[in-house]
C-alpha cells in the first residue's frame, strides 16, 4: 500500500479518535483516552486492508476476530450504488462562459460555478483548443470545490481517459506556458502518438482502467490500490463515460455492508411452530 494512502488513512483514524475524545468531554467532562479510541485510530487502515484481501482478521487489545468472510461477502457487492453520475460541461461551454466573464464582468463565471460542474469534457482531435483559453477556464474552475475530474473523450465521444483535475492543473501551473502549449498540441492532434504522450501527464487514468457498475467493490478498490488513485472513471458497455467512483464511498459502503451482514447473523432464528 502506498505511503501516501497509509498516511491518509491514519489521518482519518486520528480524526475518529479526536471525535471520540471530544464526545466524551462534552458528555461527561472526562479527558480520557480509552482502548476504543486506539481502535478508531486504525479502523480506516484495517478496512482497506481487509477489503483488498491483505488482512484476514484482527487480534488486538484483547479482541480477536476473523472478518474475512464478512468482508469478502461485502466486497463482492457491485459498485453501482457508489457511482457518482458527474454532470459534464463541454469545453465549448466553458470557453464561452469564461471569456464572456472576462469581457463583461463576473456574472457569467458565477453562473458557471453555481452549476456545480464536477467533470470538464475535452475532445481529442477537435483542433480548436487554445492554450491561453485552456489556462483561463482551468484557473477559474480550479477555484471551485466541485471540479474533480477532466474527462478526455475520443473523437467519436467514447472515453479515452480521465485526469484528476487537481493533479493536472497543479502540473500545468508549474509547467507554465510551455506546459499549456504542449497540452493544447496534444489535444488538437489526431495521431495516436500524441494521445499516448497525453496519457503520460500526471493524474491520468486510461479507459482500460475504467470500471463498470457491475464491478465488485473489491476489484475497484484493488484497481485503485494498483494505480495509486482515489477515483476511477465508470463507463458503460460501449465505453462511454458515465461517472466516477471514489475510494471513500467504496470504503463507507463496505463498512455498511459488513455491518448489515453482522446484523443479519445476530438476529435470532424463529423457531418453527
Amino acid at each position: 500500500m502506498p505511503t501516501s494512502i497509509i498516511l491518509l488513512l491514519l489521518a482519518a483514524g486520528i480524526l475518529l479518535v479526536a471525535g471520540s475524545l471530544l464526545l466524551r468531554v462534552f458528555s461527561d467532562g472526562k479527558y480520557e483516552i480509552k482502548t476504543i479510541d486506539l481502535v478508531f485510530l486504525v479502523i480506516p487502515l484495517l478496512v482497506v486492508a481487509l477489503a483488498t484481501g491483505k488482512l484476514k482478521g484482527i487480534d488486538m487489545f484483547g479482541v480477536k476476530a476473523d472478518l474475512s468472510e464478512l468482508l469478502a461477502d461485502a466486497a463482492k457487492g457491485k459498485i453501482k450504488e457508489q457511482v457518482a453520475p458527474a454532470q459534464q460541461l463541454t469545453v465549448q461551454d466553458a470557453v464561452q462562459m469564461v471569456q464572456m466573464a472576462g469581457k463583461g464582468g463576473m456574472q457569467e463565471l458565477h453562473v458557471l460555478i453555481e452549476r456545480k460542474i464536477e467533470a470538464l469534457e475535452l475532445r481529442l482531435g477537435r483542433g480548436g483548443y487554445y492554450a491561453p483559453a485552456i489556462r483561463t477556464y482551468f484557473e477559474a474552475l480550479s477555484g471551485s470545490s466541485y471540479l474533480r475530474v477532466v474527462v478526455v473523450n475520443q473523437p467519436d465521444g467514447k472515453l479515452f481517459g480521465m485526469f484528476n483535475a487537481a493533479n493536472l492543473i497543479s502540473y500545468l501551473r508549474v509547467a507554465g506556458d510551455s506546459g499549456y502549449d504542449q497540452f493544447q498540441q496534444l489535444l488538437n492532434s489526431r495521431d495516436a502518438a500524441s494521445w499516448a504522450e497525453l496519457s503520460k501527464l500526471p493524474g491520468f487514468v486510461g479507459v482500460a482502467s475504467a470500471v463498470r457498475t457491475s464491478t465488485s467493490r473489491r476489484d475497484a478498490l484493488q484497481r485503485m490500490e494498483d494505480l495509486r488513485t482515489d477515483v476511477l472513471p465508470v463507463t458503460n458497455a460501449e465505453n462511454y463515460f458515465m461517472g466516477t467512483v471514489e475510494r471513500s464511498k467504496l470504503t463507507a459502503s463496505l463498512i455498511l455492508a459488513a455491518t448489515q451482514n453482522l446484523d443479519g447473523q445476530a438476529k435470532p432464528k424463529e423457531e418453527p411452530r
